[in-house]
C-alpha cells in the first residue's frame, strides 16, 4: 500500500493549458491554486542569445501549465471558466451595470469628486507655472548664494527665456482650463 506522499510522487503531470505569457500563465496557475487544485507554469528553454532577442522583441512564450493527473479534469473546468469570464467582455459590462446603482446621490456624490480632481488639477498646473516663474527668475539673477559660477551668459539668457516661455505656456492652459 502507498502512501499519499508516494503516490503524489508517482502520480503523472498532464497539461491543462498552453498560456500565451507568462503573465497568462502565472494568472491561471494562481486561480487554479485558489480553487485548491496545485499547478505549475512551465515556460519552455529557450537558447541564451535567443532569450535577449526574445525579451526584447516582447515576443510571447508559449508556457504550459501543469496539474497532477487526478485533477486535471477539475483544473480544465476552471481553466475554462477563468477564459471565458476574462473574454467575455459583455458579460463584464453587463455585470457592472447590474453592480451600478445610479441615482441622483450617487450623481451628486461623482460631480463632487470631479470637481475636487479639478481642483487639485488647478493647484498642480498653478504650481507648476510658480516652479517654472522661480526657475526663470533664478537664472536671470543667478544669485550669489548659489555658490556655482554663472554659465555661459548666451546659455544662460536662452535658459531664461524658454522657463519663461514654459510659465507663460502653462499659465495660460491653466487659465483656459479653470
Amino acid at each position: 500500500m502507498m502512501s499519499d506522499g508516494d503516490r503524489l510522487n508517482a502520480e503523472n503531470l498532464v497539461e491543462v493549458h498552453k498560456a500565451h505569457g507568462e503573465w497568462e500563465g502565472n494568472l491561471l496557475v494562481g486561480y487554479l491554486r485558489d480553487n485548491g487544485v496545485e499547478a505549475t507554469l512551465q515556460e519552455p528553454a529557450s537558447i541564451a542569445p535567443l532569450n535577449v532577442a526574445e525579451s526584447m522583441t516582447g515576443s510571447d512564450k508559449v508556457c504550459g501549465i501543469f496539474v497532477l493527473d487526478h485533477d486535471s479534469k477539475r483544473a480544465s473546468e476552471l481553466v475554462k471558466e477563468f477564459l471565458s469570464a476574462a473574454a467575455d467582455e459583455g458579460v463584464l459590462e453587463e455585470n457592472a451595470a447590474e453592480q451600478l446603482h445610479v441615482d441622483k446621490e450617487t450623481i451628486t456624490r461623482l460631480r463632487g469628486a470631479v470637481q475636487e480632481e479639478r481642483k487639485t488639477f488647478e493647484f498642480l498646473a498653478w504650481s507648476g507655472v510658480v516652479f517654472l516663474g522661480a526657475a526663470a527668475l533664478l537664472w536671470a539673477t543667478w544669485p550669489a548664494w548659489l555658490r556655482v559660477g554663472p554659465p555661459a551668459p548666451g546659455f544662460r539668457w536662452v535658459m531664461v527665456i524658454l522657463l519663461a516661455l514654459g510659465a507663460v505656456i502653462a499659465g495660460a492652459w491653466s487659465s483656459r482650463r479653470s
